[in-house]
């Protein structure tokens, strides 16, 4: 959710975010709300260690698996997604719809425009859609320029 600004909620908002969380369905426990806002800020798309890694330098002691079952219900109640497939796992918090763009070489995940990847939802008669994710793969600009020659 974004602040009338238009930027994404820190975890200065805590008892916003602990709102939304019981909206959502979920107990507002501090590493929800330390979580989520986490999430909100990152630049990105983090990876569990790398959001297990900035909370423990603000926060203290929280172990790796709880970030995981954190992340897990965010995703199930709709609060975050997680856009790639196996590992490693990368997160988000952004609810604008949107597709993704994968560096082959680096990992390094990418937003793009809805359609921008030129998609058809083809189905079998009579299913229903509830989502629709495309993944497009190749070599980010960085990777291609260090993987060419220089003339």
């Amino acid at each position: 959710m974004k602040a009338a600004n238009g930027k994404a909620r820190s975890v200065a908002d805590a008892p916003a975010l602990g709102r939304e969380l019981t909206e959502h369905g979920l107990r507002a426990t501090r590493q929800r709300v330390a979580l989520l806002g986490l999430l909100r800020s990152f630049p990105g798309h983090p990876t569990v260690v790398d959001l297990h890694e900035s909370l423990l330098e603000r926060h203290g002691t929280l172990s790796r698996k709880t970030v995981y079952e954190i992340l897990d219900s965010f995703v199930r109640v709709g609060l975050a997604s997680c856009p790639t497939e196996g590992q490693p796992a990368r997160y988000e918090a952004n609810e604008m719809p949107h597709d993704h763009a994968r560096c082959r070489s680096c990992g390094r995940l990418f937003d793009l425009p809805p359609g921008a990847a030129g998609r058809r939802t083809a189905r079998p008669p009579g299913f229903r859609v509830e989502d629709v994710r495309v993944l497009v793969l190749g070599v980010c600009r960085d990777c291609d320029r260090t993987a060419r020659p220089k003339r």
